[in-house]
């Protein structure tokens, strides 16, 4: 049997017709408890006491520890905490079945969030406010009920203290260049446009976070009726430019594509992996024999996020046999 490239490989379900754009889906609520300093002035003693507390609790409803200990490795791939959360304390707890996540000690006393494959606003809304329900029957937040809502270290999540976000994959409108017309508008319906690695980082590969931007004055409701036109808006934009690519922008696509060939080296920097995964992605979607899919892009995503060497190149052996071991058919 001919060796292929892992993208050729038969995989679960289908890829055929356009696909989803939307990558993945998070809802996550910052919390505090009521008379405890934040984070970055507990004592290590506040800090111990608290992260056994919530390992007691979270233990309960089958969460794992999965980063312990002051100064702590945590990187900003995990797509966890914030970039600089290496230098605090920080525990973080999560549930792999269901994409549910807790950390503690970052900028905030609790990250409460939920991270699924695919658009899944409603679902990650219901596990993520649930979880922030059981954890308030143990703690009294912070809140002040007559101007700033949840109280948290930072002034931009007053409110509701909620963000919700998408994570998209739109290299259409980058390649027309149609993106450019597109985002002022996305900021205008107080939309955050951010890169896929969260706070200020720069927008790669046709890949994009979006949230909103304040929760101020807002209903959950309103966010996520706010955020579906958003994704609506998106996904027709992005649909109408991949029409465009093979009539007027072939040059430029074709030479996008071959981003994929990096996908065979053994060791790629992290910005060409980004750029191979985002080709093969929309070589599937503009009908070539790849079969690649969202459910696939994602995986590889990770894996190759969870498999960079020390140098910060990325493994490709290890993502193939990560892949091998966890979707590829026999």
């Amino acid at each position: 049997m001919t060796a292929h490239p892992f993208w050729y490989e038969s995989l679960q379900g289908t890829t055929s017709g356009f696909q989803q754009v939307v990558l993945s889906t998070r809802v996550r609520m910052a919390r505090n408890i009521s008379g405890l300093p934040f984070p970055n002035k507990m004592s290590i003693e506040e800090y111990v006491s608290l992260r056994t507390s919530v390992l007691r609790i979270l233990q309960k409803y089958q969460y794992l520890e999965c980063k312990t200990a002051k100064g702590a490795v945590v990187r900003a791939d995990d797509f966890l905490v914030s970039v600089d959360a290496s230098d605090n304390c920080i525990a973080t707890f999560g549930r792999p079945d269901t994409g549910q996540v807790v950390v503690i000690g970052d900028e905030d006393h609790f990250r409460i969030s939920t991270v699924t494959a695919g658009l899944s606003l409603e679902t990650a809304m219901d596990l993520t406010s649930n979880m922030e329900s059981r954890l308030a029957s143990d703690y009294q937040f912070a809140f002040d009920k007559h101007r700033f809502g949840f109280l948290t270290a930072s002034m931009a999540n007053a409110g509701l203290a909620m963000r919700v976000s998408v994570w998209m994959h739109v290299p259409s409108l980058i390649l027309t260049g149609l993106w450019t017309e597109l985002e002022p508008l996305l900021k205008s319906m107080d939309i955050s446009v951010r890169g896929i690695l969260g706070e200020e980082s720069e927008l790669t590969a046709g890949m994009v976070q979006l949230s909103n931007r304040t929760s101020y004055g807002k209903s959950s409701e309103e966010i996520l009726s706010t955020l579906k036109r958003v994704i609506e808006l998106v996904g027709e934009s992005e649909r109408s430019a991949l029409s465009e690519l093979l009539r007027q922008y072939r040059s430029q696509t074709t030479d996008y594509l071959k981003w994929m060939s990096m996908l065979e080296h053994p060791f790629i920097s992290r910005e060409a992996f980004i750029h191979a995964v985002s080709a093969a992605l929309l070589a599937s979607r503009l009908g070539y024999n790849v079969r690649f899919d969202n459910h696939l892009a994602l995986k590889v995503l990770i894996a190759g996020f969870k498999s960079r060497h020390e140098d910060g190149l990325v493994q490709m052996q290890v993502v193939r046999n990560y892949l091998k071991d966890t979707i590829m058919e026999p």
